[in-house]
């Protein structure tokens, strides 16, 4: 069994366990600070790989999956237990959209919570919002050519807040060329983009379960993906040819139907002759990435 094996099974295993536990009462464990130490993964993992004897890295990645277990259950406890609830605020949002501006941007600021965008509407942005984390507030500038639409969590907790309910579902015109920014805390975003012609897309996180659908419509897409303790899943258009860079510390990748020319560089095969492309970069900790081809 190689090391990754023991990593992802020990991981899961007593993850799945912690939090099992948690849920029946049995235990009750206060580590909702240690995942700010979650880079001794990574230390532990790379002392790993000056080691050739195997034993040895299947100790150190098992003393690290231990450790990551232990950060993910403290981030669940600290999202979702025992907290006293809040009261809801439900916002809607909406910004016009002007046909003679070819050029749209959306910046999208938040904590922790789970994030859709998803369809295509009337106006050039629409969101609906519902949080206990306090208010959201959009502000927008329009240039010559260009729309700015920027939406933003007031007073955003980065890290795992003691609340529990921060949800925005986002649609937005099909028309312009878009630029995306989010910039979030512990998340989960849903994103299909295949609709819109999306030229650059920038996604940072920190724990975050990512998934990202991608059209063609864009003669050039550029992907770039920062984040934390991760999981990580994109699907790309067989018509594209598609380009991956990964850099990545302690992860598992899954890139069917991509060709590796080293260095944490994958290509499909039509890479080359395609009239669309797409380029992804991957920049995560502990992670699990994934990209299928439709």
């Amino acid at each position: 069994m190689n090391t990754s094996r023991f990593f992802w099974g020990t991981f899961l295993v007593l993850a799945g366990i912690l939090i099992l536990l948690a849920k029946l009462g049995v235990m009750t464990l206060q580590l909702g600070s240690l995942w700010k130490f979650w880079p001794l993964v990574l230390v532990l993992w790379g002392i790993g790989m000056f080691t050739g004897a195997r034993a040895i890295r299947s100790l150190l990645a098992v003393i690290g999956a231990i450790f990551l277990a232990l950060i993910i259950y403290g981030l669940w406890e600290e999202w979702g237990s025992g907290r006293e609830p809040r009261d809801l605020t439900s916002q809607t949002f909406m910004e016009t959209y002007d046909s003679t501006l070819p050029l749209a941007s959306l910046r999208f600021i938040s904590g922790a919570g789970s994030f859709t965008l998803r369809d295509t509407c009337a106006a050039l942005f629409r969101a609906e919002t519902e949080t206990d984390l306090g208010k959201y507030e959009i502000d927008s500038r329009t240039g010559s050519d260009k729309k700015d639409v920027t939406l933003r969590l007031a007073n955003r907790t980065i890290g795992f807040p003691a609340g529990g309910h921060n949800s925005v579902t986002m649609c937005l015109h099909p028309g312009p060329v878009w630029a995306l920014d989010f910039e979030l805390g512990a998340a989960k975003l849903d994103a299909d983009l295949s609709p819109f012609d999306a030229e650059n897309i920038d996604i940072k996180t920190g724990a975050a379960d990512v998934r990202l659908r991608l059209g063609d419509r864009a003669e050039q897409c550029r992907v770039r993906i920062h984040a934390g303790v991760s999981s990580i899943s994109v699907r790309v258009p067989e018509s594209a040819g598609c380009e991956i860079r990964s850099e990545s510390g302690l992860s598992s990748k899954a890139f069917d139907g991509f060709v590796d020319r080293g260095e944490g560089e994958y290509r499909t095969a039509n890479f080359d002759t395609a009239s669309r492309r797409i380029f992804l970069t991957f920049k995560a900790g502990v992670s699990s990435l994934k990209v299928v081809r439709y």
